[in-house]
């Protein structure tokens, strides 16, 4: 179900990022053809059926990726898991600013921004923000697209899809952000333009009284006054949110700390056949054991359990494995294996010992999962052999 979950909103959240990029590659044409753009791209994400959608898909996976942080045994990790990581939990605060920026502007000052305002605001008035979102997006769309790879390149049609995905990944934020700077110029060439245009101008000064002046000056402090007391509120909002997000952050890693203190103060003893034998501190999966001391070990999903790649074949374990799970039994059930397979990403062992045998070679690509014969089915029949 978490995993479901994790997958459906993550997919929800990328939609949402490919369509507002989308909408901003088209400042390659111009300004106006970025807001003739966004009643078909940006603007279906704020009807409420869907901008609701939205927000319980931020929600939910925001909320499962600390789950995630909580039960992750070790901090060493691949690489691509090490981006998607530290990515993921830069978005929150990266993105607070622009999402209370835009309902700030409807809510209190009844104000729907177009295109032509916000990158007048992000060139211009606040170009410390437009760095940030440049920042936001760059670091959503990594996160998003390891995500997307790590699903996708698990099936089948990876090989073919692969010859679409890998050309769209870069070329989407790419356009966007070249799209971001030609609008952005033409936009201050505007500003510039007007700027010039009312300089040239030579109308009267008005002739007020000295009451009606002072009534105008009054009137033009209390709306500043107003202004500035609604933008001090949203800043307030922000900085709750990033701090919430900050103090769950926190906290989420203490309880991570305090559960491997309790589990690590036993050992289980690890021997692989044809080695390598050590022993290690419990608590945590045989993948994450295989990670920590160096065993090279075939995990194509990352840890998910989704693949089956990491399939060891336990020979001996005192006290006896738990029973799998849910997600483990599924992908067993799924690839026809026995008893006394497991997958070492699932697998937590108990203090004790533990005598297994690696049956899928480290090496192994996406594609070999779809082939008849492959290395894999040989390295497998080989270790029957042995094993028999």
């Amino acid at each position: 179900m978490k995993r479901n979950l994790r997958m459906i909103s993550g997919a929800v959240l990328f939609a949402f990022l490919t369509c507002h990029l989308l909408n901003v590659a088209f400042g390659l044409i111009s300004v106006d053809a970025v807001e003739a753009a966004r009643p078909f791209l940006t603007a279906p994400w704020t009807i409420p059926p869907i901008a609701q959608l939205l927000s319980i898909s931020m929600l939910v996976h925001a909320l499962l990726g600390l789950e995630a942080i909580y039960h992750r045994n070790t901090l060493r990790m691949s690489g691509y898991d090490q981006v998607q990581l530290i990515s993921g939990l830069l978005i929150v605060p990266l993105l607070a600013s622009h999402v209370v920026g835009i309902i700030g502007a409807k809510q209190l000052f009844q104000f729907d921004p177009d295109y032509h305002n916000i990158l007048g605001f992000f060139w211009l008035d606040a170009p410390g923000e437009g760095l940030r979102q440049v920042v936001v997006v760059i670091v959503a769309w990594l996160h998003g697209s390891i995500g997307m790879f790590s699903w996708l390149r698990l099936k089948a049609s990876w090989d073919r899809l692969s010859l679409f995905i890998y050309p769209l990944v870069v070329a989407v934020p790419v356009l966007a952000l070249v799209g971001f700077v030609d609008a952005g110029n033409e936009v201050i060439a505007e500003r510039q333009a007007a700027a010039a245009a009312q300089s040239a101008e030579t109308a009267p000064a008005p002739d007020y009284t000295d009451e009606e002046l002072q009534a105008l000056e009054a009137a033009i402090a209390e709306r500043q006054q107003e202004i500035q007391s609604n933008l001090d509120f949203l800043s307030d909002v922000m900085w709750t949110i990033i701090g919430v997000y900050a103090v769950l952050v926190a906290i989420t890693f203490l309880a991570r700390g305090i559960r491997l203190y309790r589990a690590h103060r036993n050992t289980v003893s690890v021997r692989y056949r044809n080695g390598p034998d050590f022993s290690t501190r419990a608590g945590a999966s045989m993948l994450e054991i295989a990670r920590l001391n160096d065993v090279p070990h075939a995990n194509l999903c990352r840890g998910r359990g989704r693949c089956g790649t990491c399939r060891i074949r336990v020979l001996a374990s005192d006290p006896p494995l738990p029973e799998p799970g849910k997600v483990e039994a599924a992908t067993l059930k799924r690839l026809g294996l026995g008893p006394d397979i497991r997958l070492a990403c699932q697998i937590v062992p108990e203090p004790g010992s533990l005598l297994v045998e690696r049956l899928v070679e480290a090496d192994i690509v996406p594609g070999d999962l779809h082939t008849r014969e492959t290395k894999v089915d040989d390295h497998e029949e080989a270790a029957e052999n042995v094993h028999a």
